[in-house]
């Protein structure tokens, strides 16, 4: 018998280890495979009902119980969830007794009025979402019980001022007259103001950029029995953005349109602004066509264009000025007017009559060679000079001019006696 060489038992064995490796895996990987997924948590429900305050009253044998709910939702975004589908229920009850199905974010009093028989049902649960809130005697009476409701802009730009107002209310009764309510920032006091007819309101100063949180807390009128209350609301502060300003491109004769620039040093954050077009010397209408809007610029962006349409003006109007106005603002304005200057229109002229030709025959000559004898003005230095033959010319009839006057006259009878002289000698 042959043994087989080292080198080839090498090689045997290095094959069955990697198919035992391949096999392993594959094992591994079927029993990865058939494992039961890792159990996911369900997230957090945004709503949490809560109940306002309840009031007795003895009807009899019955005590009708009535139960004031309200909810709070953190979700950004309405939530819909209708009753009795398993979300929104009464517990030991018919699952629809009339609950709200629409959920709005923030904290909301009051959304839900419910009468029930005391003694039959004692022990109610509204079953919201997930979460459960007992219907029983153990809450506050509404006599005494009060709600805030907290009224705020939901951004505001950095260094603003901000106005908030708080609205304090009883379920079945008026709204207190007295009492203060506390407004806080992120949980520092920044103001505290009488309520009056239910209501308190002030300015707080805008904090930094991110997001924050305002809170109204109600503290009633010493030995009033009233309860206190509060309630907060969110607020995102943006960075603040440049003063907006507005001006307008120079127009020229025959355009159709004025452009006018609104714009700002700086782009951080949102701004709006609107704007109007009003009258100056130009009227709306004969000179350009009123516009009203609204300018928009986004985070980043520094400008935006109005276009105002030119009405067609008369040959002969005047140069004449109407305005565009920056109003309500969502920032600090520098510059609110613009000034849009319309040039005059000028006056078509007719053309200038053909010149008429005067004379016939086999010539013409114009109107303008019927003038002066030369079109030239006297002593024009492009007149031609005289020539030396004229000169000379003058010259010799001045010299006989000069021979035909006095002693030229005897010169001329001297020839005649000698002419006659000869005539006696023949």
């Amino acid at each position: 018998m042959i043994r087989p060489r080292a080198s080839l038992r090498a090689a045997c064995a290095i094959a069955a280890g990697l198919v035992a490796s391949v096999s392993l895996a594959a094992l591994g990987g079927m029993a990865a495979a058939t494992a039961a997924p890792a159990p996911v948590s369900a997230p957090a429900s945004p709503l949490t009902p809560f109940v306002d305050c309840v009031q007795d009253a003895p009807l009899g044998a019955v005590t009708a119980r009535t139960v004031v709910l309200g909810y709070r939702s953190t979700a950004d975004a309405a939530v819909e969830l209708p009753a009795g589908g398993g979300r929104n229920d009464l517990s030991s009850a018919p699952a629809d007794r009339g609950q709200p199905t629409a959920f709005l974010p923030g904290e909301h009093h009051g959304a839900w009025l419910l009468t029930v028989d005391a003694a039959a049902e004692p022990s109610l649960g509204w079953q919201l979402d997930g979460a459960t809130v007992a219907i029983d005697g153990d809450a506050p009476s509404c006599t005494t019980a009060t709600s805030v409701a907290v009224s705020a802009p939901a951004t505001a730009a950095a260094g603003s001022t901000v106005p908030v107002s708080a609205a304090v209310t009883r379920a079945l009764l008026a709204a207190p007259g007295d009492g203060t309510v506390e407004f806080s920032l992120d949980g520092r006091v920044v103001a505290r103001v009488p309520v009056t007819a239910g209501t308190a309101r002030a300015d707080i100063p805008a904090p930094a950029a991110g997001a924050h949180t305002i809170a109204a807390a109600y503290a009633p009128a010493d030995g009033s029995a009233l309860r206190p209350a509060s309630a907060s609301a969110r607020l995102t502060v943006v960075p603040a953005a440049g003063p907006l300003a507005i001006a307008a491109d120079s127009v020229v004769g025959g355009s159709t349109s004025a452009r006018v620039i609104v714009s700002r040093t700086s782009s951080a954050g949102a701004a709006t602004v609107e704007f109007a077009t009003t009258d100056g010397t130009a009227r709306s209408g004969a000179d350009y066509v009123r516009t009203v809007g609204t300018v928009a610029l986004a985070d980043g962006q520094t400008q935006a264009m109005v276009i105002v349409p030119l009405a067609v003006r008369k040959p002969g109007a005047p140069a004449s000025t109407f305005f565009v106005v920056l109003r309500r603002a969502s920032t600090d304005v520098s510059t609110a007017v613009a000034a849009v200057s319309l040039p005059a229109v000028p006056v078509a002229r007719p053309p200038a009559p053909a010149a008429a030709a005067i004379g016939g025959g086999g010539g013409s000559l114009s109107a303008a060679a019927a003038g002066p004898s030369s079109a030239l003005p006297e002593g024009d230095p492009t007149a031609a000079a005289p020539s030396a033959v004229g000169a000379s010319q003058d010259l010799f009839w001045i010299v006989v001019a000069a021979l035909l006057t006095g002693g030229g006259i005897a010169g001329v009878l001297g020839l005649l006696r000698a002419a006659g002289g000869r005539r006696g000698d023949l």
